[in-house]
């Protein structure tokens, strides 16, 4: 008796398939045409490449040289302002300094000027006061008195002004008095004044920068890469 064979599932019952047709092989050919074409279009993206680049390094150099510009022209500007304000205070110092000179050149020439300047000031506000006393250098007295008289008459104050003289007093200098107040002229005091508003004023234009005693541009910045000897 014969022994019994185990069925496997690779068996197959049915007739094979074909084999599947393969797919044509497409032989490819490069002509010169090919090559040609390839070669522009390397050198076309080579050239835009290089164009982008150079661009780019232009743009780079606009803008660093723009920087530099206005760093030069903030440093001119900043020289400029010191230049002036020292040319500024030199000229205020010797304006003031010849104004010192010749004032007492000038007072001297006239100096019932002033005097007569102030009073006739004082004399608009005074004109209800019983007396007045006006206080000049003794020299100075008999060549006031007759615009003084003018003065006092033309007020309503004729006979209640009284003109006295001081050794002790300065030419241009005077005092008036009056009951309850005073006015005092004192050139050396005047002087003082003048001169602390000018200090003060001198002061207010000393340069921001005091190193900065010529109009000089700067070095130029180093470009990036580049040695400092």
């Amino acid at each position: 008796m014969k022994q019994a064979v185990k069925f496997t599932f690779d068996t197959y019952f049915g007739e094979r398939p074909a084999a599947a047709a393969r797919a044509p092989e497409v032989e490819m050919r490069v002509t010169e045409a090919d090559v040609e074409n390839a070669r522009k279009l390397g050198y076309a993206e080579g050239l835009a490449a290089g164009e982008r680049e150079a661009a780019a390094r232009a743009d780079e150099s606009l803008n660093a040289a723009m920087r530099q510009l206005a760093e030069s022209a903030g440093a001119l500007l900043a020289a400029l302002d010191s230049q002036t304000a020292i040319a500024r205070r030199e000229s205020i110092t010797a304006a003031v300094e010849i104004a010192r000179k010749l004032a007492p050149a000038m007072i001297a020439t006239r100096p019932e000027t002033e005097i007569e300047a102030v009073f006739r000031d004082c004399l608009t506000h005074l004109n209800r006061e019983p007396h007045i006393l006006l206080r000049v250098s003794t020299p100075l007295v008999e060549r006031l008195k007759g615009a003084v008289d003018q003065m006092a008459m033309e007020r309503g104050l004729s006979g209640r002004v009284i003109l006295l003289g001081e050794p002790a007093m300065t030419e241009g200098d005077c005092v008036v008095e009056w009951a309850d107040g005073g006015v005092v002229r004192d050139r050396a005091e005047i002087e003082a004044e003048i001169n602390q508003i000018v200090a003060r004023y001198v002061e207010t234009l000393a340069p921001a920068h005091k190193d900065h005693d010529a109009l000089a541009m700067p070095e130029p910045a180093p470009r990036n890469g580049a040695t400092q000897s």
